[in-house]
């Protein structure tokens, strides 16, 4: 579903209050922006289950000959629910529906394999796993 800019606020202090975000002093302001931003690289998505917001999507594409999560936030009281799976699998559906070569994504689940290491990327200290998956064909 589209990301309600209304809720980016709201949204936003929840996602910062939950690791990682919340180990690197991410502000809330921030990820307000980001979460209401629309740059065109981008695409925004709110997550929803059993009517209720549950959390948020972000896809950059075309990056790197493929898709990039750069965003998967699931609230607390949803995760263990199976929408982060399901959202992966859609991922990689897109991905397949467009040809991409690749998937890239910062989570190490579902086959996504280490390409890089970023140091610093977000915060000093913390280093940023980048990891890549073939959509299967």
């Amino acid at each position: 579903m589209a990301l309600d800019p209304q809720a980016c606020a709201s949204l936003a202090e929840a996602i910062v209050a939950m690791p990682p975000w919340s180990m690197v002093n991410y502000p809330a302001e921030a990820m307000a922006r980001f979460l209401a931003s629309s740059d065109g690289g981008g695409s925004l998505y709110g997550v929803e289950v059993d009517g209720a917001e549950a959390g948020a999507v972000s896809i950059r594409s075309p990056w790197l000959k493929g898709p990039y999560l750069e965003l998967l936030a699931i609230l607390p009281p949803f995760q263990g629910r199976g929408a982060g799976p399901k959202i992966l699998v859609w991922f990689e559906q897109e991905a397949l529906r467009h040809a991409a070569r690749n998937l890239w994504v910062f989570y190490a689940r579902h086959g996504f394999a280490p390409t890089a290491t970023l140091p610093g990327l977000v915060a000093e200290g913390f280093d940023e796993i980048l990891l890549r998956k073939f959509p299967l064909r």
